[in-house]
């Protein structure tokens, strides 16, 4: 037996005594928890093993009492699992885990650990070593850290930016390129901070705001929103928002679940079709379509609220020499300085349109008076009069407008469009680069 070996406490009764040998006592212990043991000395030998023990190698305890390590393992196997013996001889407790051969053939987990044996002066005389079997809890530990590695290598993949949140909206773990998409700086410092703190409330519109607080409060399981907010180096980012909560068995809200997308092309996108689908691509003043669209828009309020709508058409006069003697790419030179000089005469509000050709419109919705009204068109007439230099050389045109003005005139808005084209050709009738108004009754 070890030496130094401690009592075990004296049993109530003598019949106990005489019935069971501390070796006994021990298998029966260790054979009812399922784990290996056995007790080994300096020179590396078994001095006690238990059944459980012995079985692992298809032996009885009396044929491995008084064998080495080496003589059990052999020297291979040894080398493996030597600096772990090293070290508990030197008086440390190690555990580790081990995928061993069972009996049976089957590899499983165990975990090993090395105990070291202190004599009564303190020195460590061998150690005891136990094996207990972990293999379904490593099995499903092993499957989970899987998981959790596929989870994180598609989170960090994924061209979405991912945010996982507590029910609070602090921050639990963030992908990078959620980093990225929010303008911070790095990932280090980020977890436990309030959405509201990294992303200003005052930077953005409510609409991410209120989704996530129907999913806080349980009105929703799943929800989108689209939000704009500004990043702190003042970049403009657009962004949609999946949302989704996760409950416990109690219903109760524990974290939220946000994939956003930048969607800053498709909105750049959309403005630039919307753009080019109500505006005159050479001059960037609104088109038609458009045009009518506001002076319908205008027409109706004045209606409601007894207001005035003052439309001038304005049509260019000596433009086709021009074109024709200079050419067509200093015709639209001249054009875009057309509008120009029109957008320097009119009062910030006042809505433009190039009609088509040398055609022009400019409709006046607020504060309309006579006065007013003639100002702006004498400023037009006079604007357009003055030279124009295109590649070098002066140009001259002029322009001649007509005015239809509601009320007193009636009518829709193809009406009024019609009226103002009949006064511009009776201002060109009249001498050209010249305003007239629309009569109520026609002659």
């Amino acid at each position: 037996m070890m030496q130094d070996e401690p009592e075990l406490s004296q049993p109530p009764t003598a019949v106990h005594q005489d019935s069971w040998s501390k070796a006994e006592l021990l298998d029966l212990i260790t054979r009812s928890a399922g784990a290996t043991m056995a007790v080994i000395d300096r020179s590396l030998a078994m001095i006690y093993v238990n059944e459980e023990y012995a079985r692992w190698f298809g032996a009885v305890p009396q044929q491995l009492v008084g064998k080495t390590l080496v003589e059990v393992y052999g020297e291979s196997d040894c080398a493996r699992f030597m600096p772990f013996v090293e070290r508990v001889l030197q008086g440390e407790r190690v555990q580790y885990q081990r995928l061993l051969r069972t009996p049976y053939g089957i590899d499983e987990w165990r975990t090993i650990c090395l105990t070291p044996w202190h004599n009564r002066q303190g020195l460590v005389d061998g150690f005891i070593t136990t094996a207990l079997d972990v293999h379904e809890l490593q099995v499903t530990m092993n499957a989970l850290r899987a998981a959790n590695q596929r989870l994180s290598s598609h989170m960090e993949n994924s061209p979405l930016a991912v945010l996982e949140m507590d029910h609070n909206l602090r921050l639990l773990h963030c992908s990078q390129r959620a980093v990225q998409l929010m303008g911070w700086l790095q990932v280090a410092g980020l977890e436990g901070r309030l959405l509201t703190e990294l992303v200003d409330p005052s930077l953005q519109d409510d609409g991410l705001q209120s989704a996530l607080q129907r999913l806080q409060t349980g009105q929703e399981s799943q929800n989108r929103a689209e939000t704009c907010f500004v990043r702190e180096d003042g970049s403009e980012v657009h962004c949609e928002w999946f949302n989704s909560a996760l409950t416990d068995a109690q219903g109760q809200v524990t974290s939220i679940m946000a994939l956003v997308q930048d969607v800053s092309a498709k909105i750049q996108i959309a403005r630039q079709q919307h753009y080019l689908a109500n505006h005159d691509s050479l001059t960037g003043l609104l088109n038609r379509a458009a045009f009518q669209s506001r002076l319908e828009q205008s027409l109706t309020q004045a209606r409601c609220n007894a207001g005035s709508v003052a439309l001038l058409f304005i049509d260019l006069d000596g433009f086709k020499g021009v074109n024709d003697a200079e050419g067509h790419r200093a015709g639209d030179e001249v054009l875009r300085i057309v509008a120009q000089r029109i957008a320097s005469t009119v009062r910030a509000g006042d809505t433009m349109a190039r009609l088509g050709g040398d055609e022009f419109l400019v409709m006046l919705d607020r504060d309309v008076t006579r006065d007013v009204t003639d100002t702006i068109g004498h400023r037009i007439i006079e604007a357009l009069h003055q030279p124009m230099v295109v590649e070098g050389r002066d140009l001259f045109i002029g322009a001649s407008i007509g005015v239809a003005v509601y009320p007193p005139l009636e009518g829709d808005i193809d009406a009024l469009m019609n009226r103002a084209d009949q006064a511009m050709y009776s201002a060109k009738r009249a001498g050209k680069g010249r305003l007239h108004y629309a009569e109520t009754a026609r002659s």
